[in-house]
């Protein structure tokens, strides 16, 4: 059953795109993992292709961040002090995590 609204809201193009987005990068970025294990072993190609492959993780996180970030703050926009501050804790958590995730894997 589909909705009679004329209008859509950020929260649902930010959660469809950043679904998207993070489907593709996460798709390919695991391909590219198959094909270097599966095809090379050493050298420059392997090299270059997990380079790929962890941009393309970092796009699919950022993506994610950005499709959950803002629907988890509408959650708590109204609510008490607390949950905006654990919102916020939770909020930076997950991006240092992407961060050193990937930072770590370069």
């Amino acid at each position: 059953m589909s909705r009679n609204y004329s209008t859509i809201t950020w929260t649902e193009v930010c959660a469809f795109w950043g679904m998207v987005i993070a489907g593709f990068s996460h798709f390919f970025g695991g391909l590219f993992r198959g094909l270097v294990k599966w095809a090379f072993s050493d050298g420059n190609a392997a090299r270059i292709l997990n380079n790929i492959v962890n941009i393309l993780t970092l796009v699919g996180n950022i993506a994610l961040l950005v499709a959950i970030a803002l629907p988890a703050y509408q959650f708590v926009k109204y609510k008490t002090k607390g949950w905006r501050v654990f919102y916020w804790i939770a909020f930076a958590l997950f991006l240092v995590g992407v961060v050193f995730g990937v930072a770590i894997s370069f």
